[in-house]
């Protein structure tokens, strides 16, 4: 009886799906386009950065990338594309520019959330930055300066925000740095 209403909903959904136009119907379309650029004053800043925004990464184990709740968004810690540790695989100046590329995929996330248009960030509320080193390592506040820096330069003295930075020994996927953020949007 199982399969059969189980073979019973395959072919309904098959049958749908044949005789569905090649043309999305316009409420699809509507939800399966990615939200354009607003081509406002952030995206220009961020032309004038040289920075392109990847696209947004995928959550790599069970919880959500980001979470907007009334007027705020927050974003799921986001690292950069290389693993290692500082004080080891990496300098400061190396960890810096690591922390400069996971506020890059903070950014591309924000974007997302902001249905694609960071003119709506009103600020930067708070960072956390989580670096990966060795034990006696203790300039991680100088790391994370590659992010703030980076939030800044995008969103002037609003893109600054209370911040926390410490070490550890490991991240997941083998993060040389992690960085959760909370943001202020319109």
């Amino acid at each position: 009886m199982l399969r059969r209403a189980l073979f019973a909903g395959a072919m309904a959904s098959l049958i749908a799906a044949c005789s569905r136009s090649e043309e999305p119907a316009p409420e699809d379309q509507a939800t399966d386009t990615p939200p354009t650029p607003s081509g406002g004053r952030i995206d220009a800043k961020l032309a004038e950065l040289g920075i392109v925004l990847p696209e947004v990464s995928t959550p790599i184990a069970a919880y959500t990338s980001f979470r907007k709740v009334d007027n705020m968004v927050y974003i799921a810690g986001q690292g950069p594309a290389m693993s290692g540790s500082v004080g080891i695989e990496y300098t400061l100046e190396e960890g810096q520019a690591a922390a400069r590329d996971a506020a890059i995929s903070v950014l591309a996330q924000l974007k997302a959330a902001c249905d694609g248009d960071l003119d709506r960030v009103v600020q930067c509320v708070q960072l956390q930055g989580i670096v990966r080193c060795t034990p006696d390592f203790t300039e991680q506040h100088l790391v994370m300066n590659g992010c703030s820096e980076l939030l800044r330069d995008v969103f002037g003295e609003s893109g600054l925000a209370a911040r926390a930075a410490v070490g550890t020994n490991a991240l997941p996927v083998g993060f040389v740095c992690e960085v959760i953020a909370t943001f202020e949007v319109a």
